[in-house]
């Protein structure tokens, strides 16, 4: 159970919402930082393991009490 952690921990820095605002049109972004290689063909790039990201942050943003249009992963920002 302990290792599941760690690899969440790795997987999943933090998260926070942003908007985007077009004229009238506002859309909330939730943006996830991750500690995982994105880059295919690069070191450490594991395609299961964004994947599973990828669907976790899916099923956080459909079950969000407020409408979140997009997501947007992006790298560790440290």
């Amino acid at each position: 159970m302990a290792q599941d952690q760690d690899d969440e921990t790795m997987e999943l820095r933090r998260s926070w919402h942003e908007w985007e605002v077009d004229g009238r049109d506002r859309r909330v972004v939730l943006v996830v930082e991750t500690g995982l290689e994105m880059r295919p063909g690069h070191d450490g790039f594991d395609s299961d393991a964004l994947d599973k990201l990828i669907s976790d942050v899916t099923a956080e943003m459909r079950a969000s009490p407020s409408p979140i249009d997009r997501v947007r992963i992006v790298p560790q920002l440290d």
